[in-house]
């Protein structure tokens, strides 16, 4: 997943009243970073109203469609930790991890990203550390 994730892309003590607005957080530094147009937020949103991109244990993998493709310029991922978990259909979400990826990627963004938080260490760093740069080397490892 080298340089997948850029220190600009990365949040931490976020805030977000409601899982919507959450995910257009992640897609609003999708798109300051340049890797999505406008139109991919409303993608992410409309995804989430498909199928929940909750993972588990606290942490949402949030992305477009498979037709919002168009609007990715490069795949990129972006960190979004919050301060107070936020409500997901009954679940609570600590961090998320927005995706946009132009290609096929997109499935093997998501296989190395559940290695990382299936393995306990890497969770608690991504969870709990105060450092960007611990986690953007994390990350990109």
């Amino acid at each position: 997943m080298s340089n997948l994730l850029v220190l600009a892309g990365i949040r931490l003590d976020a805030t977000a009243s409601s899982q919507e607005e959450a995910v257009r957080l992640c897609g609003s530094v999708l798109q300051e970073l340049g890797a999505v147009g406008p139109e991919y937020l409303d993608a992410m949103v409309a995804r989430e109203k498909i199928v929940s991109s909750y993972m588990g244990e606290g942490v949402a993998l949030p992305h477009g469609t498979d037709d919002s493709r168009k609007y990715v310029k490069f795949t990129q991922l972006v960190f979004v930790r919050f301060a107070n978990p936020v409500d997901w259909e009954g679940e609570k979400v600590k961090l998320c991890i927005g995706i946009a990826a132009k290609g096929d990627e997109h499935g093997e963004l998501l296989g190395n990203l559940a290695d990382k938080l299936l393995d306990e260490s890497s969770y608690s760093t991504l969870m709990n550390s105060a450092s960007e740069q611990e986690i953007l080397d994390l990350l990109n490892a």
